[in-house]
């Protein structure tokens, strides 16, 4: 995570940040965040910093929550995959209880300063969502979820962030396909897509991308400052410390692409360990595949939530064994 937030400060803060007309606070905010926990601001930095929080009240909160959710992303590797639990999880703005800023200068708020500074805290009651105010979603394993937001909805897949606000929503980590009848917009890292119809955003820690699976959308770089069209089959993708690259996905790589939405895996060339991995993201019972085993290839469609199924079908294609115990399908 810590390297997707890196990104968006390649070109410098005054230059990167502030230039940038089509930014939204919450982006801006989310650039700050990613800098304040790289180390010390140097003179320019503040004052632009300063500058910025002063040019609208709306800045602090956007900045507070930033914080708090670059906190909460950087936890998510140490999240246990095998909770079982597929309910997002939902917090709401974290402004009623984080301590405000300065009202000029603006110190470095780390990781750790961010936590003591709210530890003890007891939260009473959430206020009402607004255009200050954002909800954040986490998904762990299990099932993907839909969530509605401005313009339509999004389908959020597993071990997925995303920041939900009143006009606009950020993807933090994962993939999601947002569905719309008119204009939405969607951002991940420095990309800003709107799009009407159906689009697969995809954030990791190396890459930014898009796919367009119908409609129209017009994606924004702002780290290169680029503006492209998407047609159906579209796909954009944007990596660190490289130009943005374009390409068009056939009727067949859309369908194994999108599998995970529609709940299904699509086996082409994978092998059995590869497999595994993918059903054990979605399911609680999970799939060990052991020894020359994990090496062997099945081709086929299979129901993401039915691990065991795949164990059969892997049984009486490959001759493979299996055997079934409590939340776990050894295959051998």
């Amino acid at each position: 995570m810590r390297g997707a937030m890196e990104r968006f400060m390649t070109l410098g803060v005054a230059s990167s940040i502030f230039e940038r007309t089509d930014r939204t606070p919450d982006g801006v905010a989310a650039e700050w965040a990613a800098r304040m926990d790289r180390g010390e601001l140097t003179g320019t930095e503040r004052a632009a910093l300063e500058n910025w929080l002063d040019a609208d009240p709306r800045h602090r909160g956007a900045l507070i929550r930033a914080q708090v959710i670059w906190q909460a992303t950087d936890r998510m590797a140490a999240l246990n995959p095998g909770c079982g639990s597929g309910t997002p999880a939902v917090s709401a703005p974290p402004g009623a209880f984080m301590r405000p800023l300065p009202a000029r200068r603006v110190p470095m708020m780390s990781r750790r300063t961010m936590v003591a500074a709210t530890a003890g805290l007891v939260l009473a009651a959430w206020p009402d969502p607004s255009r200050e105010m954002g909800r954040f979603y986490h998904l762990r394993d299990g099932a993907p979820r839909s969530i509605a937001v401005a313009g339509g909805s999004i389908r959020l897949d597993c071990f997925s962030s995303l920041l939900v606000g009143v006009e606009n929503a950020r993807l933090l980590a994962g993939r999601c396909v947002l569905s719309s009848t008119h204009e939405a917009e969607l951002s991940a890292g420095s990309l800003t897509f709107r799009s009407q119809g159906r689009l697969e955003v995809a954030q990791s820690d190396t890459e930014t991308s898009g796919l367009l699976l119908s409609g129209s959308a017009e994606v924004i770089d702002a780290l290169n400052r680029k503006r492209f069209v998407l047609t159906a089959g579209d796909r954009i993708a944007l990596s660190e410390g490289s130009a943005p690259r374009l390409f068009h996905l056939t009727t067949e790589d859309l369908a194994r692409e999108t599998g995970w939405e529609r709940g299904v895996l699509e086996l082409q060339g994978m092998t059995l360990g590869q497999a595994a991995a993918i059903f054990n993201r979605y399911n609680v019972t999970k799939l060990v595949v052991h020894g020359p085993a994990a090496e062997r290839v099945l081709m086929g469609s299979f129901a993401l939530s039915d691990p065991e199924a795949f164990a059969r079908a892997a049984q009486a294609i490959l001759h493979v064994e299996y055997v079934a115990s409590r939340r776990r399908l050894d295959i051998f």
